[in-house]
Parts: structure tokens; sequence; C-alpha cells
């Protein structure tokens, strides 16, 4: 009995099917986002000619890009974006400019001493500074804090300390239906954050706890008056940052209300949290 031709060439046609299916070349996912259309000076308030929307490949989109380019339109830049970059939300806010009696300077933070999340370029921070307690008055082992300066204005925020936008990207696959967007990268867990720091002599002052303590209860400021005599060390507050980052300090930023009044800071050591004699 003859075997029929027809099952091979079915065979034959099924396999050279699947094959060209195999190796035929796949369409990436792609992203539709908005790009500066020309190079944009920081500080540019940006109009429909300033912007423009591309496609390109979802994983080379950023996880924060914007799809619509009247979502943007209006706002003010506050870094340089080259023709071709992405613009995203933070990006945008007040220009870096200094005053006269300004200079940029840069400090590095931990994840969580950094306020990571929260910063925005504009905003006015304090430092406290940490660093080893002098060994004639604690123990070898212990650390000191010191609140060192206030309204600092931030120039600079890494990316991934950044407030992020929550503006989705569009994006499609091959056959049309929607892609999520990339899973956005883990933060860092350090960043070098640029604050203003000022080029005029302050005061930084040490008094103990318990002054400060009373002159509240009594006069309810936490400021000295006159006649009292707290420790003053006066210091240039670019200087002061640069002796510390030298002296390899850990800072702390904290964050200000917009009415916060300021106040005289003991410091305090680690050692004091121990109950040994």
């Amino acid at each position: 009995m003859k075997r029929s031709p027809i099952l091979p060439i079915l065979l034959s046609l099924l396999t050279f099917v699947l094959l060209a299916v195999a190796l035929w070349p796949q369409e990436e996912p792609t992203a539709t986002v908005v790009v500066a259309a020309a190079d944009l000076g920081a500080g540019a308030v940006l109009t429909p000619a300033d912007l423009k929307t591309v496609i390109m490949p979802l994983e080379s989109a950023p996880a924060d890009g914007v799809n619509d380019t009247t979502l943007l339109v209006g706002q003010s830049l506050s870094v340089v974006r080259y023709a071709g970059e992405p613009v995203t939300a933070r990006h945008l806010g007040p220009a870096v400019i200094l005053a006269p009696d300004e200079r940029g300077i840069a400090v590095r933070v931990e994840a969580d001493t950094g306020l990571a999340g929260l910063l925005r370029p504009g905003m006015e921070v304090g430092v406290i500074a940490t660093l080893p307690a002098p060994s004639d008055d604690f123990r070898d082992d212990t650390f000191f804090a010191k609140s060192t300066l206030e309204g600092l204005r931030v120039l600079y925020v890494p990316p991934s300390f950044q407030a992020r936008s929550t503006t989705a990207v569009y994006t499609t696959g091959p056959d049309g239906s929607f892609v999520a967007p990339p899973t956005p990268q883990e933060p860092e867990n350090e960043g070098v954050i640029v604050l203003a720091a000022g080029t005029l002599p302050e005061p930084v002052l040490f008094e103990s706890a318990d002054a400060i303590l009373a002159r509240e209860v009594n006069t309810g400021d936490t400021e000295p008056t006159e006649g009292e005599a707290p420790t003053v060390t006066w210091a240039v507050p670019v200087e002061l940052l640069a002796a510390l980052n030298a002296a390899d300090a850990a800072f702390t930023l904290v964050l200000m209300p917009e009415d916060g009044r300021g106040y005289t800071s003991p410091g305090f050591a680690v050692d004091q949290l121990s109950a040994e004699e």
C-alpha cells in the first residue's frame, strides 16, 4: 500500500511555518516620550515649539516619562536639556541662580538622611553634621551631632533622590496592545546634593541644654538675649561645609517650615544615651 505524499508535504510546510515564525524579527515594544525639540537653558519657560514627542524603545524610555507636551507647556526648566533629551517633571522648577553672596557646594548624603523622594530644587533645608566625638569628653566609639546651618537652598538633586512624577508613559507592543512601563530602578543608597551656601560669616552657637530649656520656660524664646553668653563660633557657611566634607562628616538634611524660627543647639553625643557612669 502506497503512502500518501500529502502528509510529508504538510509536515514540511508546518515545519517551515514554525521556523519562519521563530526566526521572524520581533518588533520591540515602544513608548511615546516628550523630548526637547532644541537646546533649552535652565529657567526657560516651555512653549509648544520647545517640545516634541518621539517614539523610542521601551527599555530606553524614562520610567517617569511624559507622553503629552501640553502637560509641560508653561512650566520652567530647572536644568539644561539638550535637543532630543526627555523632559519630565523632575526637570521642572526654578532655575539654579546664585545670589552674589552665595556659592554652590556639594555634600554627599545617604538615601535616608538626604530626604530621598522629597527634595526638589528650590527647597530650603537645614544641615545636621555628625562627627566622631572628641575623645576627651566622650567614649572613643561615640558620635556627636550638631545642627550646623539652616536656610540652605537646594540647587541640584540627583534623579534617584528626586520626587517622581506619577505620569505614565503610553507604550505599545507589536500588536498595538498596551505594555506596562519599565519598573523604576531601585534608588541609590547615596547621592550628591548641591546646596547654595552663603559667603558671609554666620554665628554657630553652642549652649547647654539646661540653659536653653530654662530660657524657653521663662521667656518662651530660644534665642539668647543680651547678658547671656553662649559659646559662639563665627563661620562662613560655604567654608564650614567644605571643612566638614574634608573631615568626612555625615550630613543629615532636615525640612524647614515656612515660618520656622531660629534656635540654639547644644549638640548631642550618642554617649549621652548611655546609663553608664
